[in-house]
């Protein structure tokens, strides 16, 4: 394990480096995840209404207060420009007619603009149905006097909800952290594959290679050499977060561990092929940026997918940020480990595939070369 030995040394001789690339990253994730787990706040809709609203429409948004944090928008204007600017991403139509086709059941759904399928959609609609539910059925009761009583079961029945619906995070802040943090890794990777491509120009792997040193071991130590150096970054983040900052994953910590290692070997097994395909320094420092941004951009490190266009969420299914990403803040959120099982193996796979086609790749392109 010599060569491995040597590359954590050079990897580590730079302590200004190692605080930009190691320490600060996992600060500033740790310090976000910390502020936005602590925070409660509640759940915030738009509701979309006529002027003159009518008395069946003033009792529904009445109740939707009760839960939610609601904000009227104004129908003549943008609804997607409106949801934006106010960091709403459900709005709801309660236009009298449509409000009055549902109860004469005429209609069966309300219309609801979102930007995908989040959770405050979800949750509102939900709530809607249980609200249309009581009204429907008190107006085949008694179509006269179905107001009064569906107000007389709003207020005193123990089974509707008349408290703020509050959710213990912010899943954009909680997305963004994740995101970051996914990044940070990635950079970490592409930049400390570079010893291999060093090595080759200063013709270093020469005379490692005519010690008893074979050509796939120099490779494979150089990797777990790079890894070793990820792996510190998420040891030191998990270990901030759960002793420093008190959070609870939810799971087992060497679950934890082990579910961000796995995304860590998949960022140092990309690096190592695609250093394999440009094997030019020059290039290389040019295209690192390009490759985090895009691929961070289309995996969902700083946006969720949801927002995107459908095109760019069913491309984003090829990334492997993608499912860094969703790993990440599945275990920032503490999810099961079984609610993850299905990204654990895609991105097992994309670890499989890269260091495969990365070996066979560097012994092509670079070593034979030499």
């Amino acid at each position: 394990m010599a060569v491995f030995k040597i590359n954590i040394k050079r990897l580590l001789k730079d302590k200004f480096n190692l605080f930009l690339m190691i320490i600060l990253p996992s600060i500033a994730v740790a310090l976000s995840t910390f502020f936005t787990l602590s925070v409660e706040s509640s759940y915030k809709i738009g509701i979309i209404t006529d002027k003159e609203k009518s008395k069946v429409v003033k009792l529904i948004e009445k109740e939707l207060k009760k839960c939610f944090d609601v904000k009227t928008f104004d129908p003549t204007k943008s609804i997607v420009s409106q949801m934006v600017q106010s960091g709403i991403d459900c709005v709801v139509v309660l236009n009298n007619k449509s409000v009055n086709d549902i109860i004469n059941e005429k209609q069966k759904n309300i219309k609801i603009y979102t930007f995908g399928k989040s959770e405050t959609h979800i949750i509102l609609k939900e709530y809607l149905n249980s609200v249309f539910k009581i009204l429907v059925a008190q107006k085949r009761i008694n179509s006269s006097k179905f107001l009064e009583s569906s107000k007389y079961i709003f207020e005193h029945s123990p089974i509707v909800l008349n408290k703020i619906l509050q959710h213990q995070s912010n899943s954009i802040s909680i997305a963004f952290a994740s995101g970051f943090f996914i990044m940070s890794l990635f950079w970490l990777a592409l930049n400390g594959s570079n010893i291999i491509l060093k090595d080759y120009q200063e013709r270093v792997i020469l005379r490692i290679l005519c010690s008893p040193i074979s050509k796939q071991s120099y490779i494979l130590q150089s990797i777990l050499s790079i890894f070793s150096i990820t792996f510190l970054q998420l040891i030191f983040f998990v270990l901030l977060c759960s002793y420093a900052f008190r959070l609870t994953f939810g799971t087992n910590i060497l679950i934890v561990i082990s579910v961000l290692s796995i995304c860590s070997f998949m960022f140092v097994a990309f690096a190592v092929m695609f250093i394999s395909i440009v094997n030019d320094m020059r290039k290389l420092a040019s295209l690192n940026s390009m490759v985090v941004t895009i691929m961070c951009m289309l995996g969902g490190c700083y946006w969720p997918l949801s927002i995107m266009p459908k095109f760019l969420q069913k491309i984003a299914l090829f990334f492997p940020t993608t499912y860094a990403a969703s790993l990440t803040k599945n275990v920032l959120t503490s999810k099961t480990i079984e609610s993850m099982m299905v990204d654990i193996g895609i991105v097992t796979a994309f670890c499989l595939f890269f260091a495969l086609a990365g070996i066979k790749q560097l012994s092509k392109n670079v070593m034979s070369k030499l």
